[in-house]
């Protein structure tokens, strides 16, 4: 694992990500209601921390579109028919958690190496 200073720098831009997709929970879960049928909801933050949409994918198109959305240091989340808020919401609070689990373990392995 890289424990590198940059590694726990992208977890906190990650946090910092997921409260933007907090914000903007509103925006995504109205698209999630006029989903067509056989699609998803993909969000996307850049890697500025701005939001930059919803889009409606197709399931079968989600390996390819995914990634060209969110770009090589963006962020997407996906949602699917029934989201909502409180889903938004605990999607983000996971995203949250795991990104500092992720530094804890970084600085832990850190300092195993330093002493």
């Amino acid at each position: 694992m890289d424990v590198s200073p940059e590694q726990i720098a992208k977890s906190r831009r990650t946090i910092k990500a997921a409260g933007v997709f907090a914000d903007n929970s509103d925006a995504i879960v109205s698209h999630v209601t006029e989903l067509p049928e056989d699609h998803v909801v993909v969000a996307v933050v850049t890697e500025d921390h701005v939001f930059a949409g919803v889009h409606h994918v197709s399931r079968t198109e989600l390996v390819e579109r995914v990634p060209a959305l969110e770009g090589e240091n963006g962020w997407a989340m996906v949602f699917s028919q029934g989201a909502d808020s409180d889903h938004v919401e605990a999607r983000t609070s996971e995203m949250v958690a795991l990104a500092r689990k992720r530094i804890e373990m970084i600085e832990r392995i850190a300092a195993r190496r330093d002493s």
